[in-house]
């Protein structure tokens, strides 16, 4: 299929690959969706080491942002499945080709298996002994941070995290090369890290990983910031990033 840009070429790219993802089945969503679990939390995992590591004020902040995209990066070219790309599958009930109920299924389905590989992740991180003091006191105050945040400050930030997010991944769709498609995603996701918003996946580790090492989070503070951060992130990726591009190619789309 020959991939050019524009919205027109990305809303018939996401169709197709919402159509695609559909046809899958459910294990195999489930063994994707694991597997991006765990490639963001290596993402993570290098980003907080090398953040904890440099004490010059901001320069270990902007090192571990740069860090940090491996992980998607191995999510969209090991063809993983991520939640907060994936709510651009918005699109195909947007086009009427598929049923919202069955794309919430498959989201479900993603969202929950991001989450095992996380918490997987999470389990090694500890068993293993990865994080020194200082790794693992950043990772508790990450989490601290994110549990106490108040809704009004963490569904837009989590909005605003998935627009960025989804805008890399569009930029990475519209790209025939890889070493290109590697480029605008590593900028677009620093941006995002640097930004500090909520990606629901990242918390589900730095949520876990600290909970692992003694942080004081209970079941009630995780599912606060994981349900908030989830929903603002459909949001941003799903209705906003994912809406707008249909509105801009729907007069071509709708004449297919």
């Amino acid at each position: 299929m020959v991939i050019h840009s524009g919205p027109k070429a990305l809303t018939e790219y996401v169709l197709y690959q919402s159509k695609h993802k559909a046809n899958k089945r459910n294990m195999i969503l489930i063994v994707q969706g694991f597997l991006a679990g765990l490639y963001i939390a290596i993402g993570a995992i290098g980003s907080l080491k090398l953040s904890a590591s440099i004490i010059t004020p901001g320069l270990g902040s902007f090192l571990g942002a740069l860090v940090f995209p491996v992980g998607i990066i191995a999510i969209i070219l090991m063809q993983a499945e991520l939640f907060t790309s994936d709510c651009m599958v918005m699109t195909a009930v947007f086009a009427g080709r598929t049923k919202i109920t069955k794309t919430f299924r498959i989201l479900c389905i993603i969202i929950l298996s991001n989450l095992l590989g996380a918490i997987f992740a999470a389990f090694l991180t500890n068993a293993s002994g990865l994080f020194d003091g200082a790794t693992a006191q950043l990772v508790i105050e990450k989490a601290m941070h994110k549990v106490h945040m108040p809704l009004g400050q963490l569904l837009p930030s989590a909005i605003l995290c998935n627009i960025i997010v989804c805008t890399g991944v569009c930029l990475a769709y519209s790209c025939k090369e890889e070493i290109t498609k590697i480029v605008v995603l590593w900028l677009a996701i620093t941006v995002f890290v640097i930004s500090g918003t909520e990606h629901v996946v990242a918390n589900m580790y730095y949520l876990f990983a600290a909970l692992f090492y003694g942080a004081e989070l209970t079941a009630a503070d995780i599912f606060y910031n994981l349900s908030v951060s989830g929903m603002g992130n459909f949001i941003g990726g799903g209705l906003i990033v994912s809406g707008i591009n249909y509105l801009l190619a729907y007069r071509d789309i709708e004449k297919q």
